[in-house]
Formats: structure tokens, C-alpha cells, sequence
């Protein structure tokens, strides 16, 4: 792999599995050295022990950047201890490979908009689930192009979010959470692994795919190879 500046939006029961194993892959390639922007507003909390890997409490963003930094000498992480928004999502431009690990359509929306109306180039992985289901969408524009179609193309959800963003929730909203399960979580993170590879390998130039379903009960996952659409 070439040298790639990643960014991780999101470090909770999805974004800290992914760390570990995207950390571990791309820190034994060896120089040149590459950099991980950690993204999250958010600090880790004891109630959090079962599903999220974290070595102490506080900023998530700042707790796992030291962590890291110990594990994957070869690398550097950059820390932002912030929710992402539209008004410092601009921090976002240096990175080629995006990964997004957030609950919410609001932020899909404005990271797939951002990706389309503002990046010649990128690759965005997206990863979402609920209690034992979920599912990751690969949108990849190269020479301002769709290669595969963006999170809102086929997801009315996403393109008309009702919910809110994290920086627009009060400390009472912010507090309640769906129960989430650590297996469907590193299952996410283990699939949007499998997007990088495919990613490194131009798989989603000649294959089209776009998009995984996955359920744990029925232990099943399905792919979906899907065109981009005109969108304005």
C-alpha cells in the first residue's frame, strides 16, 4: 500500500476493533510512515467496558492515540477531540481512506456529501449496525468520479436524516444509547477490513460492489454490486 493518511470518525464499539486490526496490517508494511487522524468528541466511560477497548478513561480520542502510539511505533496518530461537523470537517482533506464509525444518518450524510461535492479522490468506508445486524457501504471517486455510488444513492435515510448529530445533542441525549453487542460491532469492523484490502487490490473497479449486509443470528453476509447514480 502506498502512503496513505487515514482518518477513523468515530472511536466506540466499531471504530476501536478497527483500529486494532487496520493499526496492526498497515504499521507491519514498514515505512514510509503513514498517519491516522483519530476523530471523537466523545470520553470513554466504565459503562462502556463491554463492547469498547480502551486502556484508561477520558477523551476517547486522545486515550486510544496514546495507546496506539505504543502498540505501532511505525505510525503516527494525530488527535481530534471533537465530533465532526460542517464547520471543522475540513480536517478531513488531507486524508485518502476515510473511515466511518458513527451511529447517526446525520453525520453519513454530511461525510458523503463532503466526499462527493468536495474530494477528487477518496475512498470512504462506512460501517452501522444494530443489536445483531448491520452493514458497511465502499464509496470510492477517483478523478472526480463515482466509482461506486455514495451513502445517500440508495438510502433515502441517509439523504433525509431525521436524527441529530452528536455536537447538535445535549449531555441528557448524548447519555441514552441503543443497546449495542460487541460481536455485531467487531463484525462491522471486521468487514470494513475487508473493504480496505479489496481497496488495495482495485476490486471495486471491476467488480462494482458497493455495499455488505450482514445478520449474525442467520450467520450470513451478502453483497451488493450497485452503479452510482446522478445525483445533484
Amino acid at each position: 500500500m502506498k502512503q496513505t493518511n487515514f482518518a477513523v470518525i468515530g472511536l466506540g464499539g466499531i471504530g476501536t476493533f478497527l483500529l486494532n486490526m487496520v493499526g496492526r496490517y498497515v504499521n507491519s508494511l514498514g515505512p514510509p510512515m503513514r498517519t491516522f487522524l483519530l476523530i471523537d468528541g466523545d470520553k470513554y466511560e466504565a459503562k462502556n467496558i463491554m463492547r469498547q477497548d480502551f486502556t484508561g478513561m477520558g477523551s476517547k480520542a486522545a486515550v486510544k492515540g496514546d495507546e496506539l502510539s505504543e502498540k505501532f511505533p511505525d505510525l503516527d496518530f494525530e488527535i481530534f477531540g471533537q465530533y465532526i461537523n460542517d464547520e471543522n470537517i475540513d480536517i478531513l482533506d488531507k486524508s485518502e481512506v476515510i473511515f466511518l464509525c458513527v451511529d447517526n444518518h446525520k453525520t453519513r450524510k454530511l461525510i458523503s456529501d463532503y466526499c462527493r461535492r468536495k474530494r477528487a479522490d477518496v475512498l470512504l468506508i462506512s460501517g452501522g449496525n444494530e443489536l445483531e445486524h448491520g452493514n458497511v457501504q465502499v464509496y470510492l471517486r477517483k478523478n472526480n468520479k463515482d466509482i461506486t455510488p455514495s451513502l445517500t444513492s440508495y438510502h433515502p435515510e441517509i439523504e433525509n436524516p431525521v436524527d441529530k448529530s452528536p455536537h447538535e445533542m445535549s449531555c441528557e441525549e448524548l447519555s441514552k444509547s441503543e443497546p449495542q453487542l460487541l460481536f455485531t460491532n467487531a463484525s462491522v469492523a471486521t468487514i470494513m477490513t475487508w473493504a480496505l484490502h479489496n481497496y488495495s487490490k482495485e476490486n471495486f473497479e471491476e467488480k462494482g460492489l458497493s455495499e455488505i449486509y450482514f445478520d449474525i443470528n442467520s450467520m450470513k453476509a451478502d453483497s451488493k454490486v450497485r452503479k452510482p447514480k446522478t445525483e445533484n
